[in-house]
């Protein structure tokens, strides 16, 4: 078996698995087929192309092993004794006991008890995350729970196949499916479906099944486009909308955040936030390395608190404009630091803009705050002026906003772009700023892009030694001894490196490989080691025993570079 990824994107992938001959595009279907029930034409058929085994009273000869299951509420000896028996039988498949162990092979894993498992949400995303500790990035298999309303939170949650016996039951049952609902075939008055099944109308087992099987089709290439554009995400919250089961599970999924942000690219498409985003892994990776990593302008001595705007970035919006114009006026402007507070990103330094997902998400704005976004700003607020400290603070926030505890000066009454408010900023802003001397722009542009730095790449302390910072924000240029160390591209909101950009950032996003020369593309085969810190899309620097040998970017994370034998770890922009 052969097991290659193509394309990573939120949580999900797209690649293939060569098996038997065949190339097996995941995320996958395998479609049930038996003399009775025909999978429809091209697919990779479930019992001719890949059979089943059995189970432990009643095995078989096929491709899928026998299995001893036990609930997955039986105590741990039970899963253990299992997780033996299923590997000692195992071949190209094996089945996998979330609570046993596992020998990380080349090969394709199946969830055992996969129908209880997805019955109890909190046991399934528990599974799912214990099984992808004991198999790492290996395909995994979730039998006979996928219909259409459910398939893209599987795929969300990290199954790369899934199969149509759920599909093939509910037929059986007279159930008529849509890409969101269920509904017993006599309910049916109208078809909301224009297939040729439903044009004909549908009036026996087969022709419910071939409907049934088009809206599966249908949902499948819908998850797919999904994962190429980046908004599965998306898709998945559209279906936690309208279905309690898949809003629960996805709750939990965020839940397990030290699982998930790992996986997550470190840059991907637009993000509609809703009711469900406050703790996507994106947006939380956010918060936390404000928290954790960015350190502000060091020569800001005046926090400026603003309001954040529909447009994004925010300083091509009009407010932002309004606002830019009247801090332009203050002799010494460069003292002041603007900070927008919003949800759900809480706090976003103006040189942060550009970063992921700070330019690429839209929120509903109705000047409601609940309070669970209410407590996040608060509590993000206190720790964040807790590390970094300023002698003033003015809030020029409007009043729904009030809810905020700051020791500010406030210069908004009424609305933020209303004149008579803007001229009250413009005063204390002319005000406080006189009191310190003078920043030449040259030093706040090197102040901002270490701040910069230090969010994308943690400590960055020696890096901007004897360096200095040229060009117009957001499109900075680091120049160390007249030669370019790295250029801030606004599009991908990161720094990209040069090699002596790679050479001051040392060994920190670091990938270690065999002795070669880089060119083009570094392959996971050829990783010998990874910052388990890096995400897809994140700036690398690329070493052998210590000698620099390229700079570049990820196509996988760290771990993954570590685990995979196939496919492109790195992608290089500049080799030695």
């Amino acid at each position: 078996m052969k097991f290659e990824i193509e394309r990573r994107n939120e949580t999900a992938r797209l690649g293939w698995i060569e098996y038997k001959g065949k190339k097996i595009e995941i995320p996958a279907i395998l479609w049930y087929s038996s003399p009775r029930i025909l999978a429809p034409p091209k697919t990779i058929r479930l019992g001719k192309d890949v059979k089943a085994g059995g189970t432990f009273f009643y095995p078989k000869k096929g491709d899928i092993p026998p299995s001893m299951p036990y609930p997955y509420f039986f105590p741990e000896p039970f899963h253990e004794f299992a997780s033996k028996w299923n590997e000692s039988n195992a071949g190209e498949f094996e089945i996998i006991d979330a609570k046993g162990n596992v020998s990380k092979e080349e090969r394709i894993y199946i969830l055992q008890n996969s129908i209880e498992l997805y019955s109890n949400p909190r046991y399934f995303v528990n599974a799912i995350v214990e099984t992808r500790k004991k198999i790492g990035y290996k395909p995994l298999y979730a039998p006979a729970i996928a219909t259409p309303s459910n398939l893209a939170i599987l795929i969300y949650s990290g199954i790369d196949i899934v199969d149509s016996i759920a599909v093939v039951m509910k037929s059986r049952r007279g159930i008529y499916l849509t890409t969101d609902e269920e509904h017993s075939l006599e309910e049916i008055e109208e078809y909301p479906c224009s297939c040729r099944y439903c044009k004909k109308g549908i009036n026996d087992f087969r022709s419910l099944l071939m409907h049934n099987y088009e809206v599966m089709k249908n949902e499948m290439a819908k998850v797919r486009n999904a994962i190429k554009n980046g908004s599965l995400r998306n898709l998945v919250e559209g279906k936690a909308a309208v279905d309690a089961h898949v809003a629960t599970i996805l709750r939990l999924l965020d839940e397990k955040y030290d699982h998930f942000e790992k996986i997550w690219p470190i840059n991907g498409n637009k993000i509609n936030a809703s009711c469900y985003s406050l703790n996507m892994p994106p947006i939380k990776r956010f918060r936390e390395r404000i928290l954790k990593r960015y350190e502000k302008p060091e020569v800001a001595k005046i926090l400026l608190l603003l309001p954040c705007s529909s447009k994004k970035p925010y300083s091509i919006s009009k407010s932002h404009t309004i606002f830019r114009k009247v801090i332009n006026k203050i002799s010494n402007k460069n003292v002041i630091h603007e900070v927008i507070l919003t949800s759900p990103l809480g706090i976003v330094p103006r040189e942060l803009e550009n970063f992921y997902p700070a330019a690429h998400y839209d929120i509903s704005v109705t000047g409601y705050w609940d309070k669970e976004e209410q407590e996040m700003l608060q509590k993000m607020l206190d720790e964040y002026l807790a590390k970094n400290k300023y002698d003033v603070i003015i809030s020029h926030l409007p009043k729904e906003m009030d809810f905020l505890s700051i020791d500010a000066i406030s210069t908004c009454q009424d609305k933020p772009t209303l004149p008579s408010d803007l001229k009250k900023l413009e005063e204390k802003l002319a005000l406080q700023s006189e009191e310190y001397d003078f920043i030449y722009p040259s030093w706040r542009r090197r102040a901002e892009a270490k701040s910069m730095l230090s969010f994308q790449f943690g400590s960055v302390d020696n890096f901007m030694e004897g360096c200095i910072v040229r060009g117009k924000f957001p499109d900075y240029k680091i120049y160390c001894n007249d030669k370019q160390a790295a250029v801030y591209v606004a599009k991908r909101g990161l720094f990209s490196l040069t090699l002596i950009g790679g050479k001051r950032l040392g060994r920190n996003y670091w990938v270690e490989i065999d002795d070669f020369v880089p060119k083009g593309s570094v392959f996971a085969i050829g990783v010998k080691n990874a910052d388990e810190r890096i995400r897809a899309g994140d700036e690398v620097v690329v070493f052998h025993d210590g000698e620099l040998r390229g700079v570049g970017i990820a196509k996988m994370n760290g771990s993954e570079m570590i685990e995979s034998k196939h496919g492109e770890a790195v992608k290089i922009r500049h080799h030695v």
